[in-house]
């Protein structure tokens, strides 16, 4: 089964900065340096890309100016099935 997200599901979801297609199970408590400690692996296995004002961030030692106005994506990447 296909679920494709609506344009006003789509909509309320970003306006939570969340995007999901489906209930998830609700996960146990995780200590911040666990998290913390995937999160970085995740990011050296190329399994997200992080990008601040529209530029990609491909190095977790690069400077970095935030800005009052600035803005953070997230993307995580998924594998297709049968490729």
């Amino acid at each position: 089964m296909l679920r494709v997200l609506t344009e006003r599901e789509l909509s309320e979801a970003t306006l939570t900065g969340r995007v999901a297609v489906g209930p998830q199970a609700p996960g146990g408590t995780v200590a911040p340096e666990d998290a913390v400690r995937t999160a970085l692996t995740a990011f050296r296995d190329g399994l997200y890309y992080v990008f601040v004002d529209d530029e990609q961030i491909e190095a977790l030692d690069a400077p970095l100016t935030l800005r009052p106005d600035s803005t953070l994506l997230l993307v995580r990447l998924t594998a297709l099935a049968g490729g």
